[in-house]
């Protein structure tokens, strides 16, 4: 399975005498998976009337007890807790021969939430994550490799979207980090950054933040698990999806610029009203991406008007626009169909519309080794599967360019998330942790190569 890895193993050269029987037979603990998932749940909760859901922003207090939860259970089921320069914590189940140099595969995710989030989101990924590593030590399973089970800083982007793991591929600079700091500094509760720091080697400094990169041939790959997020595998009725790459993203500042007149006196033929520009442009923007590209999304989710009250007309508008599909390709004509609806909407005396492309991501396909897996797990569970790709973005496409890397969903009721609503079955949680473990087992018993 993993081509650099020294390893040549059978089904049973990594078992002891605690776990006598076929590696096909081992299950999670279930009751123990879901009382996490439940008491994770709680931390950072919301009163409906404050809006509901559970706010563990990074960098928190809610945050800094959700980690706190993560170390406690980890150190209590023996697994060895790091937390590295970048504020990645991590709990790893050690090599089964013993040997400190062998590689290690990453799984995990993110417990941070946005604000008023869901249960699910990211800490699926990083509960399943400790239950498989629980039950593998438990059962006396010994690995070929180090497994590591992560919760990744920051992915939500409250400061910085995917920090941690962007940190441990070596994707940050000093300046994104002083970037990075002085928008920490800037933002809310600010109190707790301090508290959050101290923990930290190097208490976030941008250089000790770039020691946090990992070398590519100190790793044996990534899996995440995470709730899909949207409606597919709801509607099919299929309980495990195989993602085969996740989207590419780009996201611009749309600038609408007209002529502020007088409400009253300014007969409407005569008006340069950028809000109205800015309207046609957002209406439009959903028909056009979905006839020339009807899998990418278009998304306008913020604007900004000036002057802003009511008895002016708007002379300038900036509208925050992203769009996401699954090929460069898709994203360049995408580009190319709202930069011409953007003049189209323009269109008219007094009127322009000028773009400021603000950030982008290239479209990362999963690797096909580890998609292979996956299945196989979830075929050796008797569960059915659907290969889709993932419109969200995740710790997943940061470890994909230096590492094997797979990712695998379960339903979301509704396709909610980012939300209080966000909802997965419990048999869903549980099928999607036994596959996680067993693809870990697949990978560590699959043929070198």
């Amino acid at each position: 399975m993993i081509s650099n890895a020294p390893y040549e193993i059978s089904n049973t050269q990594y078992l002891t005498p605690q776990y006598p029987m076929p590696l096909t037979n081992l299950r999670i603990n279930e009751t123990r998976f879901l009382r996490t998932i439940d008491e994770m749940a709680q931390i950072g909760l919301l009163p409906d009337d404050a809006g509901g859901g559970r706010d563990r922003r990074p960098f928190s207090a809610a945050d800094r007890a959700a980690r706190r939860y993560f170390r406690e259970a980890a150190e209590a089921g023996g697994l060895r807790v790091r937390l590295d320069q970048a504020a990645n914590l991590s709990a790893r189940l050690e090599c089964g021969s013993g040997d400190e140099d062998a590689p290690t595969l990453l799984i995990g995710s993110h417990l941070d939430t946005v604000p008023h989030g869901g249960a699910y989101d990211g800490a699926l990924g990083v509960l399943a994550g400790l239950e498989v590593a629980l039950t593998l030590k438990e059962s006396g399973v010994r690995l070929p490799f180090h497994l590591e089970v992560v919760d990744f800083t920051d992915e939500e982007g409250r400061f910085g979207y995917f920090f941690g793991s962007r940190a441990l591929v070596g994707g940050h600079t000093e300046a994104s980090i002083a970037a990075f700091l002085d928008a920490a500094g800037e933002g809310e509760e600010p109190a707790d950054l301090p508290a959050m720091w101290a923990q930290v080697p190097g208490q976030l400094a941008p250089d000790a933040v770039l020691a946090a990169r990992r070398p590519a041939e100190s790793l044996a790959g990534y899996l995440e698990l995470h709730i899909e997020q949207g409606p597919r595998l709801e509607a099919a009725d299929v309980p495990i999806g195989v993602v085969s790459a996740i989207f590419g993203r780009r996201a611009w500042y749309l600038t609408f610029l007209g002529r502020a007149d007088h409400a009253g006196t300014t007969p409407l033929g005569m008006r340069a009203d950028a809000l109205v520009a800015a309207s046609r442009f957002i209406a439009g923007a959903p028909e056009r991406v979905a006839a020339l590209f009807p899998a990418a999304v278009v998304t306008c989710g913020n604007l900004t008007v000036q002057p802003g009250v009511a008895n002016v007309t708007p002379r300038q508008v900036v509208v925050s626009v992203e769009f996401r599909a699954g090929t460069n390709a898709e994203l360049d004509g995408i580009d190319e169909a709202l930069r011409t609806l953007a003049e189209e909407a323009a269109a008219g005396p007094g009127l322009a519309a000028q773009v400021d492309a603000r950030s982008s991501s290239h479209p990362t396909p999963m690797d096909e080794r580890m998609q292979a897996v996956i299945q196989r797990a979830a075929d050796s569970l008797g569960y059915a599967t659907l290969a889709l790709p993932s419109g969200a973005g995740h710790d997943a496409q940061m470890l994909a360019p230096i590492t094997p890397t797979g990712m695998l969903f379960v339903p979301s009721k509704n396709g909610r998330s980012h939300s209080p609503e966000e909802y997965t079955a419990p048999e869903h949680l549980v099928a999607g942790a036994n596959v996680l473990l067993h693809a870990v087992l697949k990978i560590a018993t699959d043929e070198r190569g």
